[in-house]
């Protein structure tokens, strides 16, 4: 007959103990979790070319890019403000890749990442 060690034993009570939870767990998952909203500040302004129209100054030239909550072009919330107006806005942060164009498609925009915001909430400052 084999001898069993208790470290063997307790690894195996262990192993059963992590799966009964991931089990457990997985019911949970099921369940969509509601995106993590991000606030922003600065000054909304209008892009007249760009993959984005709207987009938000922050600071030292920083910009974002904001899109609908849809990710379209042109989002409600910010299309009744008239910029340059400051707001807050509250939406899920991204990034996008802009390839800069090719020989046969040149674009005027370098190869780039941008940040963008899927705007959720938007609140004019004063």
């Amino acid at each position: 007959m084999e001898r069993v060690s208790r470290r063997s034993v307790m690894r195996t009570a262990g192993a059963a103990a992590v799966s009964t939870v991931v089990v457990g767990r997985s019911v949970a998952a099921d369940e969509p979790k509601a995106p993590k909203l991000w606030p922003l500040e600065g000054e909304l302004k209008i892009h007249p070319k760009f993959v984005y129209h709207y987009y938000l100054v922050l600071g030292e030239g920083q910009t974002c890019g904001l899109y609908g909550s849809d990710h379209s072009r042109e989002p409600d919330l910010l299309a009744r403000l008239q910029p340059p107006v400051r707001v807050r806005v509250h939406g899920t942060l991204g990034t996008e890749h802009h390839a800069g164009g090719t020989k046969d498609n040149p674009s005027t925009f370098p190869e780039m990442w941008w940040l963008y915001m899927d705007v959720h909430e938007v609140e004019q400052l004063k």
